[in-house]
């Protein structure tokens, strides 16, 4: 699953990108295909805006017009000259971040020399491009579909051969059996009293795509299985439409026992049950982890250091951030829980769409 990002010049080549967007969007979901970045925030800094959104694509093509390394400002300098040019911004960014970054031509224009480029976007020069000719439009854009959908996802999880697998789920069941007996947990007596299950989590053991949500409620820990009453069916939906089912991701919860009432996670709780969760991550290492709700969000964020740690779920939720553990690089989205769709349908929509970023991690 190809994301694609549009770099363009408005002045050079406006009219030919449009009718660039509405070929792809025919072999593409329109949600894939991304042209502007007309959404900086007053006071937000926007070169690390534009750097978020490119790297979140898979294929970056640049569309280069005739008058593209020409283009001037009004005091004649060249654009392209300038650092805080969005069109050089994102193109060093894509290079910088090993983008496959593909030079469209349109209105004859030529690729443009190594010298004649600034020194951060000079490896354009050395990519082969593709043109766009009025005469056979159809014809070339056929091409450059088929060049993108040869382009794997930049955040797709290679396999694993069956034997590292079959670690893995032993590693899985070790965990489990470490809850079990774990006598010293703050909910182990309720568990116990009540006849109910720990809820270590469900799914793959090589996810790329792993959900952490709060903890588990009555039916879920009455089966020892995460997200299977009304809330599970949300989620169900919601990877459904990203061509997704259970068995492709990994699901778990902050806490891993049931608390004794309908309330929010304790401290306590929370900083017993998150080694768990931890060994859980190293286990099968996602790509990507989508939180459910802000207590696991604001327990992820602070334990990886990112930057927007303090921020809201209302402010964070759907963005793709980055950060690192001993294994690789990894990325956090925040997304609402389904829950809140069962109080609030006017949020389904919003989480269907927050839902779409995971399709890189496919």
């Amino acid at each position: 699953m190809s994301r694609i990002f549009i770099n363009y010049r408005r002045q050079d080549s406006e009219g030919y990108v449009g009718r660039l967007y509405d070929h792809l969007t025919l072999h593409f979901e329109r949600n894939d295909v991304f042209m502007d970045v007309d959404d900086i925030k007053p006071g937000a800094d926007f070169v690390k805006t534009l750097e978020d959104a490119v790297s979140g694509c898979d294929v970056f093509i640049a569309v280069i017009g005739p008058q593209w390394i020409h283009s001037a400002n009004d005091d004649g300098t060249r654009r392209l000259d300038d650092w805080n040019n969005f069109v050089r911004i994102e193109i060093a960014s894509a290079i910088r971040m090993n983008k496959v970054v593909i030079p469209v031509l349109v209105g004859r224009a030529r690729m443009p020399a190594h010298k004649d480029l600034p020194e951060d976007i000079a490896a354009l020069a050395r990519r082969n491009a593709f043109e766009l000719s009025h005469q056979r439009f159809g014809a070339d854009m056929m091409n450059l579909v088929e060049a993108i959908r040869a382009v794997p996802s930049s955040f797709a999880k290679p396999p694993i051969d069956a034997t590292a697998l079959r670690e893995k789920e032993a590693a899985l069941k070790q965990v489990r059996l470490d809850l079990v007996g774990a006598t010293d947990s703050p909910l182990y007596q309720f568990r116990t009293e009540n006849r109910l299950f720990p809820v270590l989590g469900e799914g793959s053991a090589n996810a790329n795509i792993m959900f952490i949500g709060e903890a588990p409620g009555k039916a879920e820990a009455q089966q020892g299985r995460p997200f299977i009453g009304p809330s599970g069916e949300i989620l169900a939906e919601m990877l459904k439409s990203i061509s997704l089912k259970r068995e492709d991701v990994y699901i778990t919860n902050l806490l891993l026992d049931r608390p004794s009432e309908d309330r929010d996670p304790t401290l306590e709780e929370i900083a017993f049950y998150t080694p768990f969760v931890d060994r859980i991550i190293d286990i099968i290492q996602p790509s990507v982890i989508a939180t459910l709700g802000r207590f696991a969000m604001e327990y992820l964020l602070k334990r990886l250091g990112v930057t927007e740690k303090k921020g809201k779920i209302s402010e964070l939720h759907g963005k793709l951030m980055k950060a690192t553990l001993p294994y690789g690089e990894i990325h956090v989205v925040p997304l609402y829980h389904p829950a809140a769709v069962l109080y609030s349908p006017t949020q389904k929509e919003m989480l269907k769409t927050d839902f779409q970023k995971l399709k890189l991690f496919i």
